[in-house]
């Protein structure tokens, strides 16, 4: 009885090692100053967030990699021509400031994330997400009055130009 409980015991530590090891951690739900793909984001380093997954319990993420892109194919192509953090060895999945280029008005960003686990292991890349830029500068806001030129002339709209 006593071999067949201590057999039972080591059975059930391999399967779980076996188990945790065949895990998989994965980042997914990205998000930019808390939301899924904002648009009209108005700070310069804006906040990236994402949600950690696993299949196993107490797996945690020990570094990521950012890449921010200016457009789709070049994030495929693996490419972070705004912003490639590289391996940053952290837990920190929440709050990850922008690090890249200087990012300008009406500027379309598309971003993916991979993290590492406690046991080296990287995970592949998120999906990928994106934010827009909003219009960061005084000078950035331009327009027209819109309204009536004379009090004799019935109203008439007019075309806000530049949009």
């Amino acid at each position: 009885m006593k071999t067949h409980l201590l057999i039972g015991i080591v059975l059930s530590f391999v399967t779980s090692s076996v188990a945790v090891s065949g895990a998989t951690l994965t980042a997914r739900d990205l998000r930019c100053e808390y939301r899924t793909d904002p648009l009209g984001i108005d700070t310069v380093e804006p906040r990236l967030s994402w949600v950690l997954d696993s299949d196993a319990r107490s797996r945690k993420q020990t570094a990521y990699h950012v890449l921010v892109a200016t457009s789709v194919d070049k994030l495929n192509g693996d490419k972070g021509d705004l912003w490639d953090s590289g391996m940053v060895k952290s837990d920190q999945s929440v709050h990850v400031a922008y690090q890249g280029r200087p990012l300008a008005s009406r500027a379309r960003c598309y971003w993916k994330v991979r993290v590492w686990d406690g046991d080296g292991e990287e995970s592949a890349w998120s999906a990928p997400a994106s934010w827009s830029m909003g219009l960061l500068h005084p000078d950035d806001w331009q327009g027209h009055w819109i309204g009536v030129t004379d009090q004799l002339d019935p109203p008439s709209p007019r075309r806000l130009e530049g949009y």
